[in-house]
């Protein structure tokens, strides 16, 4: 389980470093906050594995997050490899919410619950495969966004998204071709 997180730390990183140079990989690895944070929460999601002192961890990196990064981001969330935030700022992902492969977060996105007096269990979204989730975007409740979905910048989304659809507008509506 631990290597299987630190694989996803690489692959994390190789969506990062697509298509540059060489010469800008470190510039990444060691200037890019966007970068940083899905580092810390790769190895906060690690640390939190050990028995007994993993809560201590979780509670420590999930602190890091917030503070560093204005986010607010539970590690009991499971987010698949891939993972890119864009502008990472402002980010809120809740505990059980769950994120496919090559997931893409702008600023001011929040995923979780719609009601706050129901427990976050069952009732928090499944987010699909090779999803753009917008600036500002809102995806709440107990809802499935299929794979490659993208949604658009301010949107609200409260009901499912069928796989290779955009939604856009408050509540998201599909939009046609």
């Amino acid at each position: 389980m631990i290597l299987k997180e630190f694989k996803k730390i690489y692959i994390d990183l190789g969506g990062y470093i697509k298509g540059l140079p060489r010469s800008r990989v470190p510039i990444i690895i060691f200037l890019s906050p966007s970068f940083h944070m899905v580092f810390i929460y790769r190895i906060g999601k690690i640390l939190s594995l050990i028995p007994y002192i993993g809560v201590l961890f979780r509670y420590i990196f999930e602190y890091l997050i917030r503070i560093i990064f204005s986010s607010d981001i539970s590690l009991k969330s499971e987010i698949g490899s891939g993972l890119r935030f864009e502008h990472g700022q402002d980010i809120v992902i809740g505990a059980d919410v769950k994120i496919g492969l090559n997931a893409k977060i702008f600023n001011g996105v929040t995923i979780g619950g719609k009601d706050p007096s129901l427990p976050s269990i069952n009732n928090q979204p499944k987010i699909g495969n090779n999803v753009i989730l917008s600036t500002g975007s809102k995806i709440l409740g107990p809802i499935v966004l299929g794979d490659n979905v993208i949604v658009g910048a301010n949107s609200v989304v409260l009901a499912n998204i069928d796989s290779n659809k955009t939604a856009v507008g408050i509540p998201a509506r599909i939009l046609t071709k």
